[in-house]
């Protein structure tokens, strides 16, 4: 699966005319609630979420993704614009994930993740760390044609673990449909 991952997604990064990303709209909504400090960017991409955040002085950022490809051109976005941040090349299921330090925010945004990789994240969180999961759910299927198995059904991540405590859920109610989730590190 890595693989095919890893090849799904460097030849869609390959493509030529690559643009600069812009956040995710939910992603403003989020940064309050925020920690001053650390904030891991998982399955960056080509850093939508990291270029945004690493230009706050508030955050120091690390971008994760399984593409090399992807994180190259963020890394290109980054010197254009004299971002300072750091990238990590890394497959989520690989040995490699447990090196990981503890970071005082963890952000994904548009890839669904599984409940055991909430887990794993929450254990790399620091002391009332903020994890914030936000991507597509039902009605961006319904309305979008959004492959379903990538859409959160309702209240999917409610009651995902005594670890965490929800702090935070918004809906959005324009396109793309996402739910976003903020929870503190108890």
């Amino acid at each position: 699966m890595a693989s095919a991952d890893l090849k799904k997604w460097n030849t869609r990064y390959a493509q030529t005319e690559r643009v600069f990303p812009n956040p995710p709209a939910a992603l403003h909504v989020a940064i309050p609630y925020l920690l001053a400090g650390t904030t891991l960017d998982v399955a960056s991409g080509e850093g939508a979420v990291a270029l945004h955040l690493a230009q706050s002085s508030r955050f120091k950022v690390t971008a994760l993704d399984i593409s090399d490809v992807g994180l190259a051109n963020l890394k290109k976005f980054a010197d254009e614009k004299n971002i300072h941040l750091q990238t990590l090349c890394l497959d989520l299921d690989s040995s490699d994930f447990n090196k990981l330090l503890c970071f005082d925010n963890i952000c994904i945004y548009r890839y669904k993740p599984s409940v055991d990789l909430i887990l794993k994240l929450s254990e790399k969180l620091s002391e009332n760390g903020r994890l914030v999961i936000s991507t597509f759910n039902q009605r961006q299927h319904i309305e979008q044609g959004f492959n379903e198995r990538f859409c959160l059904v309702d209240n999917e991540f409610a009651n995902v673990t005594n670890k965490l405590q929800l702090i935070k859920f918004f809906r959005s109610v324009k396109v793309p449909y996402t739910d976003t989730y903020i929870w503190q590190k108890i």
